[in-house]
Order: structure tokens, then sequence, then C-alpha cells
């Protein structure tokens, strides 16, 4: 009876393990088969352990390890290994293959009525998308592959100001809601804000905000739901032209987790027209986002972890297309292309001093960098200016300079405590105001007059000649 008894425990237990599987939380999964091997280690023999172990395997990543286990699994009758067997050939692009597990898995499924319908549809699903994105794969140059910690990778987007920036969740300008986001694009006129967050119920939305006049900001506005397309939606792009919005989602058109979309925005209406997938090779069955482009440059970048680097990311830079061109269908190397196995396997050699220059070049952008607000403008000849007192070449004229700017300032209160008096004085005409109003104009006249000794002196001592 104890033996007997002994064995239910066992099996309520692996039981649990599934469930937890099923419900998508595999690392409780995998603490209850530690519990499991702990009290029976012969378990890890037993089809049903290996099933979940490599199931657990596979949404950790560790997919050699997750493929012998559900291969084993498999041979000793665990028929719902199926259904993570075909996963895995989908991410290894045998899609083929994927879909032979998957109808193994439907026929198991629909025989013994457990669970598993609904995830074997959407697998199916992305298989499609990933099936027909195959058929069009655009033929891009790929000149630079760089590995990068997950949570800053975007900061090595060489954007230059014309193209917007790429910021850190603590520079977005709501301390509450920092907290929410990953990254944030701003545009080049520091006028235009997007990020994606939590909503109320949990799902990651795009929101937006721009700048008032007064230089605060617009409480974010979320953006529609078809964007979403029934997922999550983060990582934005604006384009310059402020039509063209790159992201990334896990909605309906994706062909596993994030896909990067792009939809174009009505100017008349703000409203936003059906996203459209990228395709490959920009997309993959793995996580693909942050599409970000420099038009004047033609380079564009975008983060994958299609290389299972652990917690660093993939960053590649390709050059823009003037127009899109696709793989033929039938190309021998096409899913060596798709999936982007050598970079370097879409260079052309003769153009590779070309994408080494490219390279130097977008090398010396500073994406942080912003010009200095301009302290005064004082033209120097030939079109060009002084705009800080460093740009002095002489310290006595440096001084000048300051001595002018503050003799401007004292005309300046001067025009403005007259232009009062103006106003009042056809509705007073007390004595005493016309008598201010005649010592200000002899004193503006004077304070004129050594402006113009004042700027004469910042030309000589610097030695100018306009």
């Amino acid at each position: 009876m104890m033996a007997c008894a002994s064995l239910g425990v066992y099996a309520d237990t692996l039981e649990d393990a599934r469930k937890f599987l099923v419900e998508g939380d595999h690392q409780q999964a995998r603490t209850v088969l530690d519990k499991v091997v702990a009290s029976n280690p012969k378990s890890k023999n037993s089809a049903q352990y290996m099933y979940i172990l490599g199931a657990c395997e596979l949404e950790d990543g560790n997919y050699d390890n997750a493929e012998r286990l559900l291969t084993e699994a498999k041979k000793k009758g665990a028929a719902a290994a199926n259904l993570y067997l075909g996963r895995l050939a989908f991410l290894n692009y045998d899609f083929e293959t994927a879909m032979d597990f998957y109808d193994e898995f439907k026929t198991y499924q629909e025989k013994t009525k457990t669970v598993g319908a609904e995830a074997v549809k959407e697998s199916e699903r992305q298989l499609t998308a990933a099936e027909n994105a195959l058929e069009r794969v655009e033929r891009i140059v790929v000149i630079d592959s760089i590995a990068l910690p997950a949570d800053i990778f975007f900061k090595s987007y060489k954007l230059l100001p014309s193209a917007g920036r790429l910021l850190l969740p603590f520079e977005i300008p709501f301390e509450e809601h920092q907290g929410k986001a990953r990254m944030a694009f701003v545009n080049e006129g520091g006028d235009y804000m997007m990020w994606g967050e939590p909503d109320s119920v949990g799902n990651v939305r795009l929101v937006e905000s721009i700048r008032l006049l007064d230089g605060t900001w617009h409480e974010p506005v979320e953006t529609p739901s078809l964007l979403n397309k029934g997922g999550y939606a983060d990582f934005p792009f604006m384009m310059s032209d402020g039509v063209r919005l790159y992201y990334a989602s896990t909605g309906s058109d994706s062909m596993g987790g994030y896909d990067i979309f792009v939809a174009s925005r009505d100017p008349q209406t703000g409203e936003y027209l059906q996203p459209q997938n990228v395709g490959m090779p920009f997309n993959s069955p793995y996580d693909d986002y942050m599409l970000a482009i420099d038009e004047e440059n033609g380079v564009g970048w975008w983060a994958t972890d299609r290389n299972r680097l652990g917690d660093k990311v993939t960053v590649y830079v390709y050059i823009l297309n003037d127009l899109r061109k696709n793989y033929e269908p039938d190309s021998e190397n096409l899913i060596e292309m798709a999936r982007l196995t050598d970079y370097k396997a879409t260079w052309n050699a003769e153009d590779v001093a070309q994408y080494e220059a490219i390279l130097e070049k977008i090398s010396a952008i500073d994406p942080d960098y912003t010009e200095k607000e301009a302290d005064f403008k004082l033209p120097v000849g030939n079109g060009n200016y002084y705009t800080h007192y460093s740009d002095f070449k002489h310290g006595a004229a440096k001084d000048a300079m300051k001595a002018y700017l503050a003799a401007s300032r004292n005309v300046a209160s001067t025009e403005r405590k007259l232009d009062g008096l103006y106003k009042r004085y056809p509705v007073n005409h007390a004595d005493n105001v016309k008598q201010e109003i005649l010592r200000l104009e002899s004193e503006l006249e004077k304070q004129r007059k050594d402006l113009i000794n004042k700027r004469s002196d910042v030309y000589r001592l610097e030695k100018i000649t306009k």
C-alpha cells in the first residue's frame, strides 16, 4: 500500500509540473521537477520527465540539450514532445520538418483531447508567416555585426542628429513613466517623443508626447491598438518625415516573438494605416526589434537575439536600398541569407573598401552630441560668426565682448523703461513723467554711442577686419 501511495504522489507531482509548463511558467515546472528527482531519482529516466525538462530547456534557450531530451522522450512514448520538437525545427529554419512534428502533435492532441490545440495553432500560424517571408527575402548588405548587452544595445547606434535620438528610460521627461519603458525615441527637433509601456491591462502599447510652447511635455497619449495587432508594441523609431514609423510587435503577423513592422501615418488625420511586417532578413523566428535609419548616411541598424548570445544581443548595421530587391525564392543559399548565418556573405567583394569607409565615417558620430546654445552671435566676416567666448583668440577682446554685451543689456533695459513711459504719458501728463522720459531719452542716446564704441573695441582687439 505504501508503494502504491508513493507512486500516486509521484504521478501527481509530474502532472503538476506539466500544468505549470502548459501555463507558461517553466521556471515553476523546473522547481517541481527538482522535487520529483529528490523523492524519486529514477524519474529522470521517464518519458514524462524528459519531455517536461526538454521543454523547459527550450524555453531557456538551451536548444541542444532540449533536442536531446525531447527526442528521447518521444522515443519513450511522450507524443506531446512533438510540439516542442516542431518548435526547435522551426527555430532552425527547417520548416518542413517543423510541420511534420506539428501534424504528429495534432493527431495526438485530437485523439487524447489534451490541452495544446491553441498552442499548435499559433505555432502553425508563425510557421506559415515564416514560410511566406522566406519567399521574399530582401537582398541587403550587412556591413557589421556587434554583440552588445541587451539593456543598452541601442546606445551603439551612431545616428546623426537629423535622424533623432534613442534614449534611456531615465531620459523620459515623466518620472512616473521611466520605470515602465525600455527605451524612448525623440526627434531631431526635440519636440516629439515615443516609447512603449504597459497599459492598464498589462499590454505594452506605444505612447507619444509632444513638447508644448512653454517647454513642458504633454501627458503621454496611447497610440491605436492597430499597431499592437493583438500583441505587444515597443521599440519605436519615427522617420524624419513624421509619417513612417518603425517599431516591434509580437502581434498576429509576427513569425515569432518580436518582429519589426512599419506603419504609415496620414499627415492630415494623424491616423495610422495597416502596419506591414518588413520581412526577412530583418525578422526571424527569434526576437527582432529596434530598427533605426540614418537617411543622410544611407545606413540602418536593428537588433536580434537569433544568435543566442545569452544576456547579449546582435546589432546589425546595413546599407539602405533605394528600391527593395529580393532573392529568388529558389536561391541555393536562401536560408543562409535569410538567417544571416554569415553576414559577410552579403558583401560584394569589389565594394569592401566602400563598406569600411562607411563604418569609419559613422564610427565618428556621437549620437548624444548636441550643439551648445550660442552665448552671442558676432559677425566676423565671410559669413562666419563667433558664438562662444572660447572662439576669441585674444583675452582683451573677450573682456571687451563681455563689456559690450553688458552695455547691450543696459540699452535694452532703458528701452523697456521708456516704452512703458510712452504708453503712460497719453493718459498721465504729469510733469514728473515727462521729465523722466526726457532723462531716459538723453541717457539712451549716451548708452547707444557707448555701445557702438564697445563693439568697435571688440573688433579692434580681436584684430577683425570686416
